[in-house]
């Protein structure tokens, strides 16, 4: 029962995913002419896949009670690469001309920054834990 939901969850983010990806492709060749409906839909996806994201490690905490330190750390440390991508990101860094001709507003900036920062984060995390275990079972 425990893998079939999984399995059924695992799914359904991917498709969140795909959806996601889809309105911003619509919304970057559209600029911002019409894409209202798109920022919503994409808008609507982040939130379900962010409360999926919080509410699946609940379900987990719930059925297997051994798993809560492990999901607190997971969480912990996604909110951690969260406020130091903040940190680290510089917010609005084009002039507001350039900005206004291209129809993207200050704040769509910022949050892009704070976004690439956050991927730049994990895929950095994800290369420094593939060479620490290569070294590691070399040590061994």
């Amino acid at each position: 029962m425990k893998d079939k939901l999984f399995d059924i969850c695992k799914y359904i983010l991917m498709g969140l995913m795909g959806l996601i990806v889809l309105f911003v492709i619509l919304t970057l060749i559209k600029g911002q002419d019409g894409t209202d409906m798109e920022m919503k839909f994409t808008y609507v996806f982040i939130i379900i896949a962010a409360l999926a994201m919080i509410l699946s490690p609940i379900y987990g905490m719930i059925i297997d009670p051994k798993s809560i330190k492990g999901v607190l750390i997971a969480i912990g440390l996604a909110v951690v690469v969260a406020l130091l991508a903040l940190l680290l990101s510089r917010g609005s860094t084009l002039p507001a001309e350039y900005l206004e001709g291209m129809n993207i507003t200050t704040k769509i900036e910022s949050f892009v920054d704070w976004a690439i920062m956050c991927v730049y984060i994990l895929v950095g995390a994800t290369i420094a834990s593939i060479i620490f275990s290569s070294v590691w079972k070399l040590i061994k």
